[in-house]
């Protein structure tokens, strides 16, 4: 069984933010037609997605957030589960079916990401984020052409890579508000 998505092997695709104070995503094609959508909150990590096979849900569980759970619909039978180490940008992914992934960065800075089978360490997506833009480049592999799961690998994708970026933004305003109040003399 393939996903609806598979036809677009190769093709650059691209999250594009569609709102400017929320973090609402649509997945566009070259020629312009959008294929998924994701819509965040910002305060809980609670998301809704729109793809071809129907509405999933994501949302981050446990005390420490570091478990992100896929399922269709806010209570709707449970898809798949990432686990997120305490530090950096990886984690595993595994589906109901027992179909596993892991999320993992291609290159020093993290702007380059990517699902990846855990045994060959063949990559099935590529994530891309050009410099200081909001827009999350995405390209399908050819061996991802045959994986069901192809729609829910891209949206936990941006998922993933948007949760990722808030956690990093709030490390380094702490980490300042720290490095200015000891230069001032203040003390947290």
């Amino acid at each position: 069984m393939t996903s609806p998505l598979s036809y677009l092997v190769g093709q650059p695709l691209t999250w594009v933010p569609t709102a400017a104070l929320k973090s609402r995503y649509d997945l566009v094609a070259p020629d312009g037609s959008v294929l998924a959508t994701l819509e965040m909150s910002n305060w809980t990590y609670k998301a809704h997605a729109s793809v071809p096979e129907g509405r999933i849900f994501l949302k981050q569980e446990g005390w420490s957030g570091r478990k992100v759970v896929l399922s269709l619909g806010e209570n709707g039978p449970l898809l798949a589960t990432i686990q997120r180490p305490w530090r950096g940008p990886s984690g595993q992914l595994v589906f109901e079916n027992g179909r596993t992934f892991r999320w993992t960065k291609l290159n020093f800075w993290g702007t380059q990401k990517a699902w990846t089978d855990p045994t060959s360490n063949t990559t099935s997506i590529q994530f891309s984020s050009p410099g200081f833009s909001r827009k999350l480049a995405a390209q399908i592999h050819p061996v991802a052409a045959e994986i069901p799961e192809l729609s829910s690998l891209l949206v936990l994708g941006l998922y993933v890579s948007l949760v990722e970026g808030s956690e990093l933004a709030a490390a380094a305003a702490v980490a300042v508000a720290v490095a200015v109040a000891g230069t001032s003399g203040v003390h947290l």
